[in-house]
């Protein structure tokens, strides 16, 4: 008999491409390298990563909002992208 494999998945959501590519970003490379741009209101504004996930200002913003994540202005994550553009 075949023995049946269990899922190996954590329970819970799994991780998105946007969440996968800020973690990377934050434990896997130097965050002072990336940027995010995302909406406030009806304009784009850009900012560091570091600074958008440190500062107070900015908690209150959602994962949604963010329409690309650049390193070194060159495009890694894009909304509307199913997968990592590049690492």
């Amino acid at each position: 008999m075949k023995k049946q494999r269990t899922k190996s998945r954590r329970a819970g959501k799994r991780k998105g491409s946007l969440e996968e590519t800020i973690s990377y970003a934050m434990y896997r490379d130097d965050p002072s390298n990336y940027q995010v741009s995302y909406r406030d209101k009806d304009q784009i504004k850009k900012t560091g990563l570091k600074e958008f996930l440190s500062t107070e200002e900015f908690s209150p913003i959602p994962l949604s909002r963010i329409v690309l994540v650049s390193k070194n202005d060159l495009a890694v994550w894009k909304k509307g992208q199913k997968e990592v553009l590049v690492k």
